[in-house]
């Protein structure tokens, strides 16, 4: 099943622009005309599991909607990931055809051929050899890659129709008529792969995209944030994507006289939880913003807010084709989820799956409080989710990243890397601020100011920007053991 077939588009309708040399607009037939292209090729080689690492142009989409007809399976790989990890995950995927924007040199590669996609995007396919049997599960149409936090990725297996279950009813409640999207994220991120491809496409809207340098990304980071800023002004999008250091970049631009376009009419924010205090400054600032929360094994989206259920802030409510329950504090999920893991034993559909977030519920709306894994029990025994106060520390636009520890200590500090025109005593008020926030086991007795930012190259985030708390504990464990070489007083630590 081709899922360009099922937009509800007229033939001759755009559903695609392209922002590269020159804007470029793409007709639904056009599309499909590539597609047929492309897909009476990839036919005639010998392959079931077809990778394909493309930038954010028509390409990549007409890739992903040729692989559904073919009803082969789908790896992509988004562009940062390190040699290592898209050898992990050819491998690990049983992956037997690879499809390129670049020439790729490896000795296992044998080169097939070359197409012009559009008469412009020119792509080179290869057939990867000595590949192990992999079993993909029934039904499975693509295997999304998250790096987690430790080096390998970790293959998710989904079928078609859980993808475009959760794009329709992400369409239906966020209810922007035919929206105009800007994808500000790379494609092979699923959250922009099914929230910001096929759910405006499926709202009968259009699709906008420009090459993730040109929107001012390095690799995973965003190195040139006026880029960023110029395209949003250039295209005049209804909707956007953001995670919240893109939300962090829209905030610091609006304070320094940045007029957000009237055009926008929903910004949905997710990937980490989000204080509420951002949330209300960012919608004081004139940006419609509104948070979600999600994970791949649900094909991204379980709940998000929206301005016809924002009664209070919070993640909002679970999808409708979703099942959820909480015990002992974490969520469960029950509906049409991932399949398995990749290498693992298939997922029976009928149980629950434990997320490993926590979270509670008040009027039926999800509240983040974070990881289960990342909950810090200190030496008086109390629990805190790192998430907490780390949100609150990044409530304030200057704070770009917040680290906190604890962990069988009588106490908490972080690790903070803050923007430069921000001086030791505006962070320590900023700090002070925060914890009359907190309650006393939560507040944050003491930090450290990074001169460097934590970065993916180094090893210290996920591609998502989350922070691999082992790895950067191991590297600054020596400032960290000084922040608790001196105890605080008793009435300090009260």
């Amino acid at each position: 099943m081709n899922w360009l077939n099922m937009l509800p588009h007229h033939a001759q309708q755009t559903v695609l622009v392209s922002h590269d040399e020159q804007e470029t607009t793409f007709t639904k037939a056009e599309l499909n005309d590539e597609a047929i292209k492309l897909g009476e090729l990839l036919a005639t080689l010998k392959g079931h599991g077809i990778a394909y690492q493309v930038d954010n142009n028509p390409a990549w989409l007409v890739i992903d909607s040729v692989i559904s007809e073919l009803r082969q399976v789908a790896i992509p790989l988004p562009l940062f990931f390190s040699t290592q990890q898209v050898q992990h995950s050819l491998v690990s995927s049983g992956a037997d055809i690879l499809i390129t924007s670049q020439v790729y040199n490896a000795d296992n590669a044998q080169f097939i051929a070359s197409i012009k996609i559009c008469q412009r995007y020119e792509l080179f396919i290869y057939q990867l050899q000595n590949v192990a049997c992999v079993k993909y599960f029934d039904d499975t149409h693509k295997i999304t890659f998250t790096s987690g936090s430790t080096g390998n990725p970790k293959g998710v297996c989904l079928s078609l129709a859980s993808q475009l279950q959760v794009a329709t009813s992400l369409h239906q409640k966020i209810a922007v008529e035919q929206p105009k999207h800007l994808c500000l994220l790379p494609l092979p991120v699923l959250l922009e792969n099914v929230a910001g491809v096929y759910a405006p496409l499926l709202a009968g809207g259009c699709v906008h995209l420009m090459a993730l340098e040109k929107l001012g990304f390095s690799g995973s980071q965003l190195a040139n944030p006026e880029q960023l800023i110029a395209a949003i002004d250039q295209v005049q999008p209804n909707t956007l994507i953001l995670v919240p250091e893109l939300l962090s970049c829209l905030i610091s631009f609006v304070k320094q006289g940045w007029q957000a376009p009237r055009s926008l009419k929903f910004i949905a924010v997710g990937g980490a939880v989000v204080s509420s205090e951002v949330i209300r400054l960012a919608r004081k600032l004139g940006l419609p913003v509104y948070q979600g929360y999600g994970l791949s094994e649900a094909a991204s989206v379980v709940s998000l807010n929206t301005h016809n259920d924002d009664l209070l802030i919070s993640a909002g409510r679970v999808l409708p084709h979703l099942e959820t329950r909480i015990d002992n504090g974490q969520l469960y999920i029950k509906g049409p989820l991932f399949l398995g893991y990749l290498g693992q034993s298939a997922r029976d559909q009928n149980q629950w799956y434990a997320t490993g977030d926590l979270v509670i519920k008040q009027q039926g709306r999800l509240h983040i409080k974070g990881r289960l894994k990342n909950q810090i029990i200190t030496s008086f025994g109390r629990n805190i989710s790192a998430e907490w106060p780390e949100s609150l520390l990044l409530s304030h636009s200057d704070i770009l990243q917040a680290v906190v520890i604890g962990e069988s200590q009588p106490y908490l500090c972080a690790l903070i890397y803050v923007n430069e025109d921000m001086n030791d005593d505006q962070l320590k008020q900023h700090i002070d601020t925060v914890n009359q926030q907190l309650p006393d086991y939560a507040k944050i007795k003491r930090w450290y100011r990074l001169n460097v930012a934590l970065s993916y190259k180094a090893g210290l985030l996920t591609s998502n920007n989350k922070p691999k708390r082992e790895a950067i504990h191991n590297k600054y464990n020596q400032q960290i053991a000084r922040l608790y070489e001196s105890n605080l007083s008793t009435e300090d630590l009260l």
